[in-house]
């Protein structure tokens, strides 16, 4: 109930926000000339300023729109709105939220932290500064592989072992950080080998991004992008030196946190297929969507509008198919045909 209180509050400052103080685009022309798509703009305006020039609104609402715009203030609107996100973030997390008080916020104080607010970047009360970027996630769970037997363990190096990754260092959400472009160091992957080799040797189908992930984790500020390729090459001649040496080397990871199947999809269309060609031999000329719309009206719940695409591809190479057949057909024919005229031009 606390939360859906401070929602209300929230939503109610917001609107007005939105509506009275934050302008926006309308599109107004949009003209194609082949790929370059030119398009112009009316003057940003606000919801409100767009209603009091409508000629459809009555005059009696614009001046009650009027009078709520006089009595409104935009910075206290916004302190109003960061506070309720505060309480919320705070609510979300467990912690005692500050109690909600009807006094007015203290309007001086926000104005004076604007000037600085730029310094600490993200702002929002929601904003976690240790969360894990898009590309990172990987690197939350780690490999589970099982070491895979090698009939030449025995010829492994003697590597210093790395510290192990525990529940803790999991949680802190390790991020790469890399080197400035022209800054990396000359013999970074050289001396950063061994470790990769005793990876390699215990996860031997690993992919070389994970490795040059965790390379920018225990040596931040290193490694530049632009050497993950060299990584690739190694990697890759360390694979067929393993395979000489008789270790099976299964293939890569790429999606090692996807339980997806690999591999081609199904035909979708193959227990119709006969009878959608004998629908293109009775009409040749029609479209797939056209196909597809018919058979899902025969089969309900069977085809959607997202295969459209693969339909197109099979009814193109049927049509390429039926091309050939009738070049066939007239190249069989062709002898008949100048017997027959022969005949005809001398009798």
């Amino acid at each position: 109930m606390a939360a859906a209180r401070a929602i209300t509050r929230l939503y109610a400052a917001s609107r007005l926000f939105v509506n009275f103080f934050q302008p926006s685009f309308k599109l107004a022309a949009k003209q194609r000339d082949g790929a370059k798509v030119a398009k112009r703009y009316h003057p940003p305006q606000t919801p409100c300023e767009r209603l009091l020039q409508a000629e459809a609104i009555p005059m009696t609402a614009k001046n009650k729109l009027r009078e709520i715009a006089g009595d409104l203030d935009p910075l206290k609107l916004l302190e109003e709105m960061r506070a309720v996100q505060a309480y919320l973030a705070a609510l979300a997390d467990g912690e005692t939220p500050p109690p909600a008080t009807s006094e007015p916020p203290n309007l001086a104080a926000f104005v004076a932290s604007l000037s600085s607010a730029w310094h600490a970047g993200e702002i929002r009360p929601t904003f976690s500064i240790e969360a894990k970027p898009r590309y990172l996630r990987s690197l939350q769970k780690v490999s589970t592989q099982t070491l895979i037997a090698s009939p030449t363990a025995t010829l492994k190096p003697v590597i210093p072992p790395t510290p192990p990754v525990t529940a803790a260092t999991m949680q802190e959400k390790p991020k790469p950080v890399y080197a400035e472009p022209g800054q990396a160091r000359v013999q970074a992957l050289r001396m950063v080998w061994p470790i990769v080799c005793r990876r390699l040797e215990e996860f031997p189908n690993i992919n070389a991004t994970q490795l040059f992930e965790e390379l920018c984790v225990q040596f931040p500020g290193r490694f530049t992008r632009k050497q993950y390729k060299t990584l690739v090459r190694r990697v890759n001649l360390w694979r067929q030196a393993a395979r000489a040496r008789g270790v099976v080397v299964g293939p890569k990871t790429y999606r090692r946190l996807n339980d997806k199947p690999r591999g081609r999809r199904p035909d979708i269309f193959k227990d119709h297929w006969e009878e959608m060609a004998r629908c293109l031999e009775e009409r040749p000329d029609q479209t797939a969507l056209e196909l597809l719309v018919e058979f899902q009206a025969r089969h309900p719940g069977r085809y959607s509008l997202h295969q459209l695409h693969t339909l197109q591809k099979r009814v193109r190479a049927w049509r390429q198919q039926a091309v050939q057949r009738l070049i066939g057909e007239v190249s069989r024919l062709a002898p008949y045909v100048a017997s027959d005229s022969a005949r005809l031009a001398s009798g």
